[in-house]
């Protein structure tokens, strides 16, 4: 049994995710520039970065924190706004493909090296701000403590019930399980997916070749997927009721999230029932639990 902490503005933050859009698993590559470039106080909780550059440096981006929005642009120009006097803004809009601004205002750009969609962008801006309105900055940031049940051996049996693996070859369908790890691959796939710490591997499905470590890792804390272009985690209590479906070889993760299975020895549809049969799991551990959506029906993807 475990105690999982959260608030509906990391797990917003969570579901509009894409690459260079870190939430809680933030590279300390990152988060040692942005506290000291983007101005942050020490009392400041950092939630969710934007990367913005092109070489990943963390130099400029934006920033969500416990207190509101900070951003610091491709020229050095640094800003801010709190939480409350953002919930009143009434428009958001991109101008030249790279200015946001607020209402009238422009703030910041979203130029450089990042790839996240400005339009997937101005929706969580708007989202954000609608969820303000309704419900109350308290709300937002909450600090909801829940137990949760997920477990090392239920995760384990899972997984266990889609390996194919045998002694004397290798897995004929890329999903190893608990000890069937090697030493070896595990200290690849931390150093790949960039852990922090031990997150309790619980069972790892390479979806590409022998060579590289893309793939989907199953751990104590919730799944992480990452290849060349995208890099995901959500921890299970959002995980569970996140939209997920096949299109031919693609598996695709709400907001337009395409996660490759095209080199995977395990079928599409077999991955599918995989992280189906997680997601029901993960919805029985939580069942009761509020969520954002809950809260906030999200459209259509959520």
């Amino acid at each position: 049994m475990q105690d999982v902490k959260f608030n509906y503005l990391t797990e917003l933050c969570l579901r509009y995710q894409q690459h260079d859009f870190y939430v809680k698993e933030i590279p300390l590559s990152i988060l040692s520039k942005v506290d000291k470039r983007f101005e942050i106080p020490q009392n400041e909780k950092i939630i969710a970065i934007l990367d913005c550059t092109i070489l990943g440096s963390g130099k400029a981006g934006v920033c969500f924190t416990d207190k509101g929005i900070r951003w610091r642009s491709i020229g050095n120009e640094v800003g801010s706004i709190e939480w409350i006097e953002f919930s009143g803004i009434n428009q958001f809009k991109v101008q030249n493909e790279v200015e946001i601004y607020f209402d009238q205002k422009k703030v910041f750009l979203l130029g450089g090296g990042s790839n996240y969609p400005i339009p997937l962008f101005i929706e969580l801006l708007t989202t954000l701000r609608d969820v303000l309105k309704q419900f109350s900055y308290e709300l937002l940031l909450k600090q909801h403590s829940i137990s949760s049940s997920v477990t090392y051996n239920e995760l384990k049996n899972i997984s266990t019930l889609f390996e194919k693996y045998e002694e004397a070859f290798e897995p004929n369908n890329g999903l190893l399980v608990d000890k069937h790890i090697s030493t070896e691959l595990k200290k690849k796939v931390i150093k790949y997916f960039d852990f922090h710490v031990n997150k309790g591997i619980v069972a790892f499905l390479r979806t590409f070749s022998l060579k590289k470590i893309d793939g989907i890792v199953i751990c104590e804390n919730g799944i992480y997927l990452k290849e060349a272009f995208i890099s995901l985690y959500y921890p299970w209590y959002v995980f569970r009721n996140l939209p997920l479906y096949l299109l031919e070889d693609e598996l695709v993760i709400r907001k337009d999230n395409v996660f490759h299975l095209t080199h995977s020895k395990m079928k599409g549809s077999e991955v599918l029932l995989f992280l189906k049969k997680l997601q029901k799991h993960a919805n029985s551990v939580y069942q009761g639990v509020p969520s954002v959506i809950d809260l906030y029906p999200i459209n259509s993807k959520s």
